[in-house]
């Protein structure tokens, strides 16, 4: 398995590192949930390895976020919609932005580039340049 495929995997690797190590909760509290997850949804026939073990990731951070009280499910659902809608909107090999959820493809002007972080170390954030 590779470590990351695509880059919202290490994002959302680290979002989980980061908010245990802030105290929000147990490495024991996560794995918990990560192991519950694992047992409920096993990899589909269709999958590769990685893309289960991130589904299977995304879906246990956000139980845990739920579980901490940061976030609700219709929260989620609305935030995923706007993602799904944002990556409908995107041409073809661009980079999918939040900013397209609400622009049609045929709609043309720019958008800010909204700089967001790619790898989250101790006391470091960086950023694309």
């Amino acid at each position: 398995m590779a470590p990351f495929e695509h880059p919202w995997q290490a994002q959302v690797f680290s979002l989980v590192v980061c908010m245990h190590k802030a105290g929000l909760f147990s490495w024991k509290a996560w794995v918990d949930i990560f192991s519950a997850e694992i047992r409920a949804h096993p990899p589909q026939a269709h999958e590769s390895v990685n893309d289960a073990y991130y589904r299977q990731w995304v879906a246990a951070t956000e139980k845990m976020l739920m579980s901490l009280q940061m976030t609700g499910e219709a929260e989620i659902s609305c935030r995923a919609d706007e993602w799904r809608q944002a990556y409908l909107n995107t041409p073809h090999g661009m980079p999918v932005t939040l900013t397209r959820a609400s622009c049609p493809p045929e709609h043309i002007h720019h958008h800010p580039v909204q700089r967001v972080p790619v790898a989250i170390s101790p006391g470091t954030v960086r950023t694309d340049s």
